[in-house]
């Protein structure tokens, strides 16, 4: 009858399915189990229960998505989506608003009563229908302002202003002093909605709307938010976030989101409880060339006006769509009513008449205005301007410059101290050479004509059939992927990618030359969904439901360009339509069953990528539930969080380079439904959206420091911690209200899963305090571990369906209360380790921070699959790093 004490020197091989019990080939299969319950593998080779789940607050606002956002500020930072909203946990608590009386008159735009036109030459700014229009010209700013009172009990408390832009570019600032941003810095706000934070310390502050583009703005609200949590609209649906269509990433302040539903948006953070939602606009791209059938007219050179199709080509759904027009001959209007102010300019080439142009000087006014001209600086941009002519009366004339072949350009300007009064109205007109244009459709009217505003002057009024358009509108559909690589923003659209000019993530300018060009290029794939992720790993990553598609340059460490990009096929699991994340050099995705896990990591030549089946050991660690969210948590360990269809979740300890990819099941009293991790000091936060008792929290895992016995230990699900006053008997716990209890106070379990509190009246009532003790209450939970297959001890060959019993187990522990403590060889068969410890008898709730004693007897029964089952509860910690088994074998 052989013996032998088998040592398993490491338990973080993490479950392994039944499938791969016999699989003793594996070296990883001595450090696995056939269960991990609420007990995480570490990477330096233990397991420990895993850390408890602290209540934060209600988010019972229907399906959520929870978004990442890391900040080295020191605050820990949650955007939550919810039903066409978003609100924002910052340490721990929602964004929220206090009572002030400050009020911003006619915020609400019904008229202009309050508010004082503080434009500039022909700007303006007025109310219309609702809104505050504010029309700029090319020299001219149109701007509103108001004087706000603060009353003195409201000074020195955080107000905030919300804006809601209808259509932008909107400049805000708020100051203490009239033309002053010391309150709200100058910024630029697109459509949509921003609520920025402030604390003004005087009785007045000075609010500024304003416009320098020229073209009209509407904001359709400015005022002081009222009390309350700050609630932020966003486009997204109930039916949006449970189909997981939002991708998005983050850049300094922003996250730039994508859904393919919607057009592209920013979410903004302009300070810790200053947030807003805006659209992300491009204005110079990119663009997709027309058939050349049918011809465009616009009506205005700048501002808005309309385009007028040559026949039926229009419909509603291009509303965001940009047009491109290329024009013969160049016209230039310009008008001046302040100093110094320069205008646009034409460009003159090729020889004798043909450098003709025509100028003219009109209006009432008084002054001196100077035509300019400048030689090209060689990057097709002007160089040093001199002066050709000056004017102080009306009057027109030509002009045909004598230097052929010589690319150069004109324009008018007033200089400083030449402007007197009046309005100075000036045109060049040139019929040589050709420009180009930009407006975006802001109205439809008809297939024939759409409202437009001008993004980039046109030169002509003329038809043209020579004009270009941009895929993104509600028509052509909207990127449904997002990521930054490489010092670019890029977007995927069906089997587009479309790489933003480098450190200019607004711009898609095509005239734009070289390596720093735009990028508008197909990955080729054989899919009928398109792009659903992108992730910049050591290359750029596309998954789609039929492949995943690596973006190599013609180099490895060449930079991706329009020229040099060549998409393959770096593997063909197929993606499901749910965002990957990403560790390092590797990617995580769930495969197009939503039931499969893989990573994408580069191959053994380290030149391309390649995936791998992180459940190759375990297919049905899932039990056939899908995959719905997931998150990388990188500090202490690597792990990898799945949510899961039925309400539970998964984690995956992750670092391939030990060898460690070891799956576990966490379970709750409750479902989990998101989860996002954030980097922070020490360990990084994990919050779950967890429905417990009929409702939605948000909870937090503790951090591992947390759950290691002592005054404080936070091994308690939706927990919460006080610090008890002296005489403190009683303690609110109103999210748990019903539910049966363990309550750990000041380093003693004074309830534990043998003598649970139910709460009652939402408070759990304890003897009385003398003040300054730690408190945790929340809902238990036991971690559950079972071992693989034994095979140790035969006298020929494998121990496999011989019978076998282990009789004594050691184990090797560390911070562990051994009261919580069971171990057998079945779940059904289980006793306390040992009551002892070198003759002596262990006292109750004693921590020890290194056990190490001689084995102890576990079963005396025969079996040929016997086991090992232990079973840790909450709230006594317990981690175990080795144990050696005494096993018997018959045969």
């Amino acid at each position: 009858m052989p013996r032998v004490s088998a040592p398993v020197y490491s338990l973080n091989g993490g479950e392994v399915g039944d499938e791969a019990l016999s699989r003793l080939d594996l070296e990883r299969l001595q450090f696995a189990g056939s269960l991990y319950q609420n007990l995480l593998p570490r990477v330096i080779g233990s397991m420990t229960l895993r850390p408890g789940l602290e209540y934060i607050t209600e988010i019972d606002f229907g399906d959520v998505q929870l978004l990442e956002y890391n900040y080295s500020g020191g605050s820990s930072l949650i955007p939550i989506l919810s039903n066409q909203e978003m609100r924002v946990v910052k340490d721990d608590t929602l964004v929220t608003r206090v009572s002030v009386s400050t009020t911003v008159q006619n915020g609400d735009f019904n008229s202009f009563v309050g508010w004082t036109d503080a434009s500039t030459g022909s700007a303006s700014a007025t109310v219309g229908t609702g809104d505050l229009r504010l029309l700029g010209t090319t020299q001219d700013r149109a701007s509103a302002k108001q004087t706000i009172s603060v009353a003195g009990g409201d000074q020195n408390k955080e107000h905030a202003l919300r804006v809601d832009v209808q259509r932008g570019p909107v400049k805000i600032r708020l100051g203490s002093t009239s033309g002053t941003d010391d309150l709200i810095q100058e910024a630029v706000i697109d459509d949509g909605v921003q609520s920025i934070a402030f604390t003004p310390t005087t009785s007045n502050i000075y609010l500024e709307l304003f416009n320098d583009e020229p073209r009209q703005s509407l904001v359709e609200s400015c005022q002081i938010e009222a009390a309350g949590v700050m609630v932020i609209s966003t486009p997204w649906t109930t039916a949006d976030l449970s189909g997981n269509i939002v991708r998005y990433k983050q850049n300094k302040d922003v996250l730039y989101v994508a859904s393919g539903i919607y057009q592209q948006r920013e979410i903004h953070r302009r300070g810790d409880t200053s947030w807003g939602l805006q659209r992300y606009k491009v204005d110079d791209g990119p663009f997709v060339s027309s058939d050349g059938i049918i011809s465009l007219t616009p009506t205005v050179l700048t501002g808005s006006g309309t385009l007028t199709a040559s026949r039926s080509c229009f419909d509603s759904g291009m509303v965001g769509r940009l047009f491109r027009l290329f024009q013969s001959g160049q016209r230039v209007d310009e008008n001046f009513s302040s100093a110094p102010a320069e205008g646009d300019t034409i460009r003159v080439s090729g020889v004798g008449a043909a450098r003709r142009f025509t100028w003219t000087v009109s209006g009432t006014w008084s002054g001196t205005v100077t035509l300019q001209v400048a030689n090209d600086d060689g990057s097709g941009s002007p160089g040093a301007w001199t002066d050709v002519l000056s004017r102080t009366a009306n009057g027109t004339s030509t002009y045909e410059d004598p230097d052929d072949n010589v690319i150069k350009f004109f324009r008018f300007v007033v200089k400083s101290g030449d402007y007197t009064s009046g309005l100075i109205e000036t045109r060049l007109d040139y019929e040589g050479g050709s420009q180009s244009g930009i407006a975006r459709v802001i109205g439809y009217t008809s297939g024939t004509s759409v409202s437009i505003e001008v993004l980039s002057r046109f030169y002509s009024l003329s038809a043209t059939f020579e004009w270009d358009y941009s895929p993104w509108s509600d028509y052509d559909g909207w990127p449904a992927s997002v990521d930054v690589f490489g010092g670019r923003l890029y977007w995927g659209q069906s089997d587009m990618v479309y790489g933003s000019v480098p450190d200019a993530f607004k711009s898609f300018d095509d005239e734009v030359e070289g390596a720093s060009a735009p990028i508008a290029r197909s990955i080729n794939a054989s899919s009928q969904r398109g792009i659903l992720w992108m992730l910049g790993l050591q290359r750029l990553i596309a998954g789609t439901d039929a492949s995943e598609v690596s973006i190599k340059a013609s180099s490895f460490d060449e930079p991706l360009t329009a020229d040099s990009w060549f998409p393959v096929d770096a593997s063909t699991r197929g993606c499901a339509n749910i965002r990957a994340v990403k560790a390092d050099k590797d990617g995580i995705f769930v495969q197009a069953s939503g039931t499969g896990a893989f990573r994408m990591s580069p191959d053994q030549s380290g030149f391309d990528y390649s995936s791998a089946d992180l459940m190759a050991m375990h297919e049905e660690i899932c039990d056939g539930s899908e995959i719905v969210d997931l998150a990388v948590q990188r500090r202490p360990d690597t792990t990898i969080w799945f949510i899961l269809a039925n309400g539970e979740a998964r984690a995956l300890t992750y670092e391939p380079a030990e060898n460690v990819i070891g799956w576990s099941r966490i379970v709750t009293d409750g479902l989990f439904k998101r989860v996002a991790a954030v980097r922070g000091a020490g360990q990084d936060s994990v919050y779950f959206a967890v429905v417990r008792n009929g409702a939605q929290r948000l909870e937090r895992l503790a951090k591992l420091t947390e759950c290691r016995g002592g005054a404080t230990n936070c091994l308690a699900d939706g927990f919460s911690r006080f610090t008890a006053t002296a005489g403190q008997t009683t303690f609110s716990v109103p999210h748990l209200n019903g539910k049966q209890v363990t309550v750990w106070a000041n380093g003693v379990a004074v309830r534990d899963q043998s003598n649970l509190y139910t709460v009652a009246s939402n408070q759990v009532v304890l003897s009385a305090m003398t003040g300054g003790e730690k408190v945790i209450i929340g809902l238990p939970y036991t971690g559950k571990w079972q071992s693989t297959k034994l095979a140790y001890g035969a006298a020929n060959g494998s121990a496999l369906f011989h019978k076998k019993r282990v009789s004594q187990l050691g184990l090797g522990l560390t911070k562990t209360m051994l009261d919580g403590l069971r171990v057998g060889n079945s779940f059904t068969n289980l006793k306390r380790l040992t009551m002892t410890k070198g003759d002596k008898p262990i006292p109750a709730g004693y921590l020890f921070d290194d056990f190490d004693a001689d084995m102890m007897s576990v079963s005396s029964d025969w079996d040929t699959d016997s086991r090992i089952c232990l079973e840790a509860s909450a709230p006594y910690p317990f981690t175990a790093s080795s144990l050696v088994m005494d096993v018997k074998t018959n045969g």
